[in-house]
C-alpha cells in the first residue's frame, strides 16, 4: 500500500481518553498525604522538605493534566480535519 491511512475513530478515541485522564489528573492531589511526614517525623530533614515536595507533586500534576488536556485538543482537531477532508473526497467524487 503506498501513502497512509488515518482511523479517524481511534483518533477520537484517544482524545477522549487523553481528557479523561487530564480530568482525573486535575482531581487527584498526589501531594495531600505528604504533610503526615512532618507529624511523623518531627525535626528531621523530610519533615522540613515535606511541604516543597507535596507542592511540587500537585503541581506537576496540575501540570501533566493541562499537557495531555492540549493533546487532546490536538488529536480531536486533527480528527475532525480528516473527517471534513474525507467527506470533501467524498462529494468530489459523487459520493
Amino acid at each position: 500500500m503506498d501513502g497512509y491511512e488515518v482511523e479517524i475513530g481511534q483518533l477520537r478515541n484517544a482524545s477522549n481518553a487523553a481528557g479523561s485522564a487530564a480530568e482525573q489528573a486535575r482531581a487527584v492531589h498526589p501531594g495531600s498525604g505528604l504533610g503526615a511526614i512532618a507529624t511523623a517525623l518531627p525535626g528531621g530533614d523530610a519533615a522540613r522538605n515535606a511541604p516543597t515536595l507535596a507542592t511540587t507533586f500537585d503541581e506537576r500534576a496540575t501540570g501533566w493534566a493541562g499537557e495531555i488536556d492540549r493533546w487532546s485538543d490536538t488529536v480531536s482537531a486533527a480528527a475532525k480535519t480528516y473527517s471534513e477532508n474525507e467527506d470533501a473526497a467524498e462529494r468530489a467524487f459523487g459520493g
